[in-house]
């Protein structure tokens, strides 16, 4: 659809795909129309125009979404923005309540639906008009009705969602945990032939599962939308007058955020704080004066207070970008937190990596690599921490409120990924030389994972692309360290999946995979295979004891050089004399001074 908006003498086309939810609003719902004074203009000639404007803080808060990237049920959103820092808000509440501070930066959102936005330019002056912004009271929509539409979006976003089989075993644990919430005896399963894919609809051979890989090889979306289908499936069995404002963890203020005509990209702590201060007026000597005299006049208390707030919210400023698209909302989110406020490693590489599908990604992928965003170390790491394949998976930092502080930081699993992906950072402590640098320089020519490719350069860049043959021998090497040296047990000393173990952590894992690259280059050995990283690692190990790493080194602090260079020195002679194993008092030097 294109929509024409005159800029003075020139006029510019919009493109654009709006996003609806089954064409739009629902049929006979109460809506509101909020207008204000605006200004359009557009920086470059190809570029989204910009709608400014200004409004009360808690008007802004009654069409604006903020999905947050956030645990629902020890379940990821899909959503962009950071949790909420209770602390800032207040912070910036008490900042607000003193009229002569001003906020100069806007508020940053964009549009979700076209049949909520729309600027109408003044007769003579086009570049001023009025906005008007279209949102649905939600009031009255239940639960189930949220989460259908949020749903009826995602498949909007991902038409592949609709051909994609659900995780059955997922869909029957949500359920379960649902019924039993509930009290229900049972599910009715009449429907259950809706939520399969048919061998015959889905395709078969390869083409079977190629929209679950195009979802679920970079993102999780999927995995959101199998837990709104779950719920979904248990609040159609609920009787009709029974209409929960949750269920397991998923909430209604949660689904609503998704639906809400803007998206707000930048400024949820700014928004909240000015809310907070309106809101703490009313409690002031001048609002109970003011409700005091609601009271006496007979108006209703509650519409007097939220009268009264209204009034005294201060006026912030917007900038809108009229482009509705959500690769372009996380990619000005991407830009504005990394430039101007950086954000934590772990939820950007999470945000940029897990909120888009595929085809989403593409368009903007260039353009995040331009603005100096990692985007491919994004998704590479991404990928480790939730491909079912990877011994990694649920076991790394991903910068969200909630983590384990005992799972492996972000970057550390990106220094991994660094060794084999980048072929470099494989130096054994203590020592000089980085072995995955000479491997890849003298042995990697030869490896049959790259013989499609002819210079030096080209091999380099095709082992190294995100989903390169890399990363399947990184998932082999470490699903083999796990099986060998690792436990299952989080208390136990060579735990997998806790750094509090000595195997799972910066300076074990890097300093066995240094080790490994040393090996294959002092044995002329390429890769052609992963049968080949089998036999490999069989050799390099032969006569260690699968035991080394599971007794008590008593070391607390790990990432010191002291201990980096003794635990290096004792792994690089045991594993070449494999006699007898090192002294457990030998690997805290400083303790048993």
């Amino acid at each position: 659809m294109r929509l024409a908006v005159e800029l003075g003498p020139q006029q510019v086309a919009l493109e654009a795909s709006w996003i609806m939810l089954s064409g739009g609003p629902c049929v006979n719902a109460k809506t509101i129309t909020y207008t204000y004074p605006a200004h359009i203009t557009q920086q470059t000639p190809s570029g989204k125009p910009l709608v400014f404007f200004a409004a009360p803080a808690t008007q802004i808060d009654q069409w604006v979404g903020v999905p947050q990237r956030s645990r629902l049920d020890d379940e990821e959103t899909i959503g962009f923005q950071r949790q909420e820092s209770r602390s800032r808000i207040r912070e910036l509440s008490s900042f607000y309540h003193d009229e002569r501070n001003i906020v100069q930066n806007p508020l940053l959102a964009a549009p979700q639906s076209e049949t909520s936005v729309s600027f109408k330019p003044l007769d003579g002056t086009p570049e001023f008009g009025t906005l008007e912004i279209v949102s649905e009271d939600f009031s009255e929509t239940s639960l189930l009705e949220l989460m259908s539409r949020v749903v009826a979006r995602l498949e909007s976003r991902m038409p592949e969602l609709k051909k994609t089989a659900l995780d059955q075993e997922r869909l029957s644990s949500i359920i379960d945990r649902a019924r039993k919430e509930h009290g229900l005896d049972a599910v009715g399963d009449e429907d259950d032939e809706d939520e399969e894919v048919s061998a015959e609809e889905a395709g078969n051979g390869d083409e079977s599962d190629a929209a679950s890989v195009l979802l679920t090889d970079e993102t999780h979306l999927i995995d959101f939308y199998t837990e709104l289908k779950g719920r979904i499936k248990v609040l159609e069995a609920l009787d009709a007058d029974v209409k929960p404002k949750k269920i397991l963890g998923f909430d209604r203020e949660a689904m609503i955020s998704y639906l809400k005509p803007i998206m707000l990209v930048d400024g949820q702590h700014r928004l909240k704080g000015a809310v907070l201060a309106a809101a703490s007026l009313a409690e002031s000597q001048d609002g109970e004066a003011f409700l005091l005299e609601a009271a006496e006049n007979g108006l209703d208390p509650a519409q007097a207070k939220a009268d009264f707030i209204s009034a005294h919210a201060r006026r912030l400023p917007v900038s809108l970008l009229l482009d509705p698209s959500p690769s372009e909302h996380v990619f000005q989110f991407v830009v504005v937190n990394q430039k101007a406020t950086p954000m934590g490693k772990a939820l950007l590489g999470t945000i940029v990596s897990t909120s888009l599908s595929k085809d989403e990604l593409d368009p903007v992928a260039q353009r995040l690599k331009d603005a100096g965003i990692k985007l491919d170390d994004s998704q590479a790491i991404a990928y480790l921490t939730r491909a079912e394949e990877s011994p990694f998976k649920n076991f790394v930092q991903t910068g969200i409120a909630g983590d384990n502080r005992t799972l492996l930081q972000w970057p550390v699993l990106k220094g991994l990924v660094g060794i084999f992906r980048e072929l470099s950072g494989g130096k054994l402590y203590g020592q000089k030389t980085d072995w995955a640098r000479v491997w890849g320089k003298y042995h990697l020519d030869e490896s049959a994972f790259v013989a499609d490719f002819d210079t030096h350069d080209e091999k380099v860049a095709a082992w190294a692309r995100p989903d390169g043959p890399w990363r399947d021998v990184f998932i082999r090497f470490y699903s083999n360290i796990r099986d060998k040296f690792g436990a299952d047990d989080p208390e136990a000393k060579n735990a997998w999946g806790t750094t509090r173990s000595n195997l799972y952590n910066k300076i074990s894992l890097t300093i066995l995979a240094a080790d490994y690259f040393e090996f294959l280059r002092m044995q002329k050995k390429t890769l052609n295979s992963l049968d080949d990283v089998d036999s490999t690692m069989e050799a390099w190990l032969t006569d260690v004891n699968p035991a080394y790493f599971n007794r008590l080194w008593n070391v607390e602090k790990k990432d010191t050089p002291l201990i980096r260079r003794t635990w290096s020195r004792l792994w690089y002679d045991y594993r070449r004399n494999p006699e007898s194993l090192p002294k457990e008092g030998e690997y805290n030097p400083a303790a048993g001074a």
